[in-house]
């Protein structure tokens, strides 16, 4: 029986670690989404601010689409951000856009 491979957010936590974060402290971490409109970037930051988050909405690059920029203060667990991950594609389905994915800081562990 061949081994599950760890999936985005897996992969991403791995890597968080390999640069020394201390993934067992609380983390401030960015997720973002992009919409077509801003009423679409407007009904997805409504919803995230229901689950907690804290968002902003910016015009994109090219000013073709809406970026939601959603910050929230958790452990970084991959069940979690894999729990998230659902959510946030639901969210950005129903508007038309898409999940980009989460980023954070590398939290070094206290000498």
């Amino acid at each position: 029986m061949e081994a599950q491979k760890p999936g985005p957010d897996g992969v991403a936590l791995a890597q968080m670690a390999k640069q020394g974060s201390d993934l067992s402290k609380l983390h401030n971490i960015d997720f973002e989404l992009r919409f077509p409109s801003q009423k679409a970037a407007q009904r997805a930051d409504l919803q995230l601010l229901e689950l907690a988050f804290t968002a902003e909405i910016t015009r994109g690059k090219d000013d073709t689409d809406w970026v939601v920029k959603a910050s929230k203060h958790m452990y970084p667990i991959e069940s979690d951000l894999m729990g998230l991950r659902d959510k946030l594609n639901v969210i950005a389905a129903g508007g038309h856009g898409t999940y980009v994915g989460w980023k954070a800081k590398v939290l070094q562990q206290k000498e």
